[in-house]
Order: structure tokens, then C-alpha cells, then sequence
């Protein structure tokens, strides 16, 4: 993951996404979610380039940005000039390296589970987010989870054999398994939230469907 990330941060905007589009992204994921979060420590899993990252230091008294790319790390450095209440941090991608149990107000995650490897990766971000929240904290979370379809299963299984042969033979990152990414099934998304022990505050679809046989879902999620 870190070797893909660190490629792709240099790369053009489709990988990174638009700087110019970031308070807008982020007062769309609150407001389809019902909510306006003010004050207390935010944590922003996937920092990347800081796309979000000088908005939610307008938004909160504190805000930790974790990456696996020192690469984005750096980028995103630049574009929190001027916001000395955000502290950047570079992370195994495994868990949320360094952050302590039930520190953390709110947790944004964006754009991001979507590429996580593995689905038993996506399922344990999910565990460590309960880990983190105080007892009254919420994360705000997208997502793609798999369509009901037999399609949508056998694409994943054919997708799981053929991104690791097509990573070894390309030199591209973006044909990597860490951009790729990987889809949970509904039940396993479901059975993933009650393990972790996270409720399911509000749930909304996205209006498009941007990854094949997905659709795009956003969560607010209560801290056990």
C-alpha cells in the first residue's frame, strides 16, 4: 500500500483527487448524513494529499491525519499551512498506529476503504474505529459494498485471481491490488459493524454507482 500511494502522489488529480473540491466533499458527507460536527478532536483516516484536511481544522479544536504514504503525508503538509491544529501522521495501514482507545470525537474516512486490499483489512479499519471513538463519538464513513447478484460475486472472485497476476507483470500503481481495492457483501459489511459493535445512525446511497457492481454507501456510525 505504501509503495502505491507513495507513486501515486505525485500523479494527476484523478488519483488524488481535487483540492478545489474538498469543503465541498466534506459538507456533502455531513449533510447526507444529518449531521454538522463542530469542536472536539477529529481524526481523519486517509488523509492523502489533505484534500479535506485545512477544512476539518476549521471545524475542530484538533485534527490528526494518518496515511500510509509519507509521500501524501508530505503533500497534504502544504496544504495545512496555516492550521497549527493538525498534526499529520504517516501509518502501517494495517490499524490507526499511535491512537489511543476512546480519544476521538469524530472519525472521517473517505475514499479510502475502497481501496484497502483485502476485505478482511475493510473489516478490521471497522474494528479499530470503534477502538478509537469516545463513548459519544461518531465516524463518518463511504464506502462501495458489493451488489446482491451472482454477477457482482463471481466478478469479485474472478477480480481476487486476476489483480495480483496483472500487479506483477505492470508497473503501473494504479493496476495495483492497494488501488484497486476490494468489495464487501452487505452481509459481511453487517456482520463486520456488529462485531466491531458500531450502530448504524444513519445510512444513505450514493445517487451514482461509480465502482462496477458496487453501489457507493455512507454511514454514520455510534461508538459502542
Amino acid at each position: 500500500m505504501r509503495s502505491t500511494w507513495d507513486a501515486l502522489a505525485s500523479a494527476p488529480e484523478v488519483y488524488v483527487g481535487k483540492a478545489a473540491r474538498g469543503k465541498q466533499e466534506l459538507d456533502d458527507l455531513f449533510g447526507r448524513l444529518g449531521a454538522d460536527p463542530r469542536g472536539g478532536v477529529c481524526l481523519e483516516v486517509g488523509c492523502g494529499g489533505g484534500r479535506m484536511t485545512p477544512h476539518l481544522a476549521e471545524r475542530f479544536d484538533r485534527v490528526l491525519g494518518l496515511d500510509v504514504s509519507p509521500a501524501m503525508i508530505e503533500r497534504a503538509s502544504a496544504a495545512i499551512a496555516g492550521h497549527p491544529n493538525v498534526e499529520l501522521r504517516a501509518s502501517s495501514g494495517e490499524r490507526l498506529d499511535g491512537v489511543e482507545d476512546a480519544s476521538v470525537d469524530v472519525l472521517v474516512c473517505y475514499l479510502v476503504l475502497q481501496h484497502l486490499p483485502r476485505r478482511a483489512l475493510v473489516l478490521s479499519y471497522l474494528a479499530e474505529f470503534a477502538r478509537v471513538l469516545t463513548q459519544s463519538g461518531e465516524a463518518f464513513v463511504q464506502l462501495p459494498v458489493l451488489d446482491p447478484t451472482r454477477r457482482a460475486r463471481g466478478w469479485r472472485a474472478l477480480a481476487g485471481l486476476a489483480v495480483p497476476v496483472v500487479e506483477l507483470i505492470s508497473r503501473e500503481a494504479s493496476r495495483s491490488a492497494a488501488f484497486r481495492g476490494s468489495r464487501l457483501t452487505e452481509r459481511e459489511l453487517t456482520k463486520g459493524l456488529a462485531r466491531a459493535g458500531l450502530r448504524v445512525v444513519r445510512r444513505v446511497e450514493g445517487p451514482d454507482a461509480p465502482y462496477r457492481y458496487s453501489r457507493d454507501v455512507f454511514l454514520r456510525l455510534a461508538a459502542p
